[in-house]
């Protein structure tokens, strides 16, 4: 098993469309919490969380990440995304796409999967003349995402129909991936539990560096301390794991409790322990909505799903001003934590709205990880408005900016500008009323507003203070 190349290859799709059973007719071994363990998700039918399982593949050993449907799960299908290298989407030929089917490919397309087939499952239900309208509808759905493939395969779990077609097509879309075994350790927890006589079990995918049994690792952002005492993948012992393999790690140190998913297990002192980060956002072309200062967000680092404040910001003379609404599909933002995370720079974000309902677009955008400071500071603009009271040969009266003449004294010399944004310098007050003396770089009209914006102090800021 050692000398076969690990891949990652998720399972997506609408609720019920198939995607559980499709892993079990594909799968040889089940880890933990694979195909439905769950008791909840036996008694509803459905998968309620990350669920993995394994075949072997020409040169290849598979692990399927079979993610849930439902619109509630979304978070838990964004962090399976992080860890595959390809994705199997399904839609059930007997409804075709719907609302979650579109939610995951742009998931897909914003983490940057772009090796996908589709199975058409359940094919033994409809007509030829159905399931063709059914990979016509899907092909439109995954174009207006900017993604496309070439594999539509008409599966049958039921009976076994293409099981070995979409063999066949993932065999072709796969390839050798580039994986990191020369830096130190790093592998997002997905799941930890106890067994009785042996401690705590961590499972997850080591996404860099190797784990051998008898090393000293950090949970982070716990921070702990802790040795390996054996590793396993899928059952089978090994001494050593690398980048790409799917590990079962026993460290008895460990608390099971106090373990969450998207926590990790990485080398001592290589990864920052946060309540906040510096990112650079791309807004998604889909996403309708506003992004405002101080807008609550879903936000996935890594395989963390933290609820977060969001606060885009501009930097001028290298000062950090907020921006209350964004209108670029690009910005700086500081996002601020609920709880702290292990995080380091470079590391991918999911923004999401789990306020919006799922018929709406709530994939806000997507980013990365650009500075991790220990403390998030900002600057925020004071605003006065005025307007232009008098327009004279040599300068302009613009009156509202001050109240009174020492005030009106203190102005001058300041920058200032109209709505429509030409600019102009205080040169002196007039009057003992605070009306003040302009002048500016192109006219202005009588009553036009005049803006005048100053720094105000800065300011630590943390999540919900």
């Amino acid at each position: 098993m050692e000398q076969l190349i690990p891949v990652h290859v998720g399972l997506l799709g609408h609720i019920d469309h198939g995607k559980t059973e499709l892993a079990r007719a594909l799968s040889e071994k089940v880890s933990t919490a694979g195909l439905d363990s769950h008791p909840q998700s036996k008694s509803r039918g459905i998968t309620i969380d990350l669920g993995f399982s394994m075949f072997v593949l020409d040169k290849y050993l598979v692990t399927l990440v079979d993610a849930p449907g439902h619109a509630d799960l979304i978070r838990s299908v964004v962090s399976g995304t992080n860890i595959i290298d390809a994705a199997i989407l399904t839609v059930a030929a007997d409804e075709g796409p719907m609302v979650q089917t579109g939610e995951h490919i742009v998931v897909l397309q914003s983490m940057g999967i772009d090796r996908i087939i589709v199975a058409i499952t359940k094919v033994d239900l409809v007509e030829s003349d159905v399931l063709a309208k059914v990979v016509e509808r899907t092909k439109s759905v995954l174009s207006d995402s900017g993604l496309s493939t070439s594999y539509f395969i008409p599966i049958s779990a039921a009976t076994g129909q293409g099981i070995e077609q979409l063999k066949e097509a993932l065999t072709a879309i796969l390839k050798p991936p580039q994986r990191d075994e020369g830096g130190s350790l790093l592998m997002p927890i997905d799941h930890a539990f106890p067994i009785k006589g042996h401690g705590t079990v961590v499972t997850g995918t080591i996404l860099r560096g190797l784990a051998s049994v008898g090393d000293t690792i950090q949970v982070m952002p716990q921070g702990t301390i802790a040795r390996i005492r054996s590793i396993q993948t899928f059952g089978d012992e090994r001494k050593t794991a690398r980048a790409g393999d799917r590990v079962g790690i026993n460290i008895p140190d460990l608390d099971d409790k106090e373990i969450s998913r998207g926590d990790y297990v990485c080398a001592p002192d290589s990864m920052t322990n946060t309540a906040g980060i510096v990112a650079r956002i791309r807004v998604d072309p889909l996403y309708r909505g506003r992004v405002t200062s101080r807008m609550v967000l879903s936000v996935t680092v890594g395989m963390s799903n933290i609820t977060s404040e969001v606060i885009p910001f501009e930097t001028e003379n290298d000062a950090r001003i907020i921006v209350s609404d964004i209108r670029t599909d690009e910005f700086d933002a500081a996002i601020l934590f609920q709880r702290r995370i292990g995080t380091e720079l470079g590391f991918r974000l999911l923004l999401m709205r789990t306020d919006l309902p799922p018929t709406t677009m709530r994939i806000v955008g997507v980013g990365e990880v650009t500075e991790i400071p220990t403390e998030l500071r900002l600057f925020k603009k004071k605003v006065r408005v005025g307007s232009v009271s008098r327009i004279r040969k040599a300068d302009v009266l613009v009156e509202g900016l001050a109240s009174k003449k020492e005030i009106a004294d203190s102005l001058k010399g300041v920058s200032i500008k109209t709505r429509n944004g030409v600019k102009g310098v205080i040169k002196q007050p007039f009057g003992t009323r605070g009306v003040v003396s302009a002048t500016f770089d192109k006219p202005v009209e009588d009553g036009e507003d005049v803006i005048y914006e100053r720094l105000g102090k800065e300011e630590v800021y943390r999540f919900g203070q």
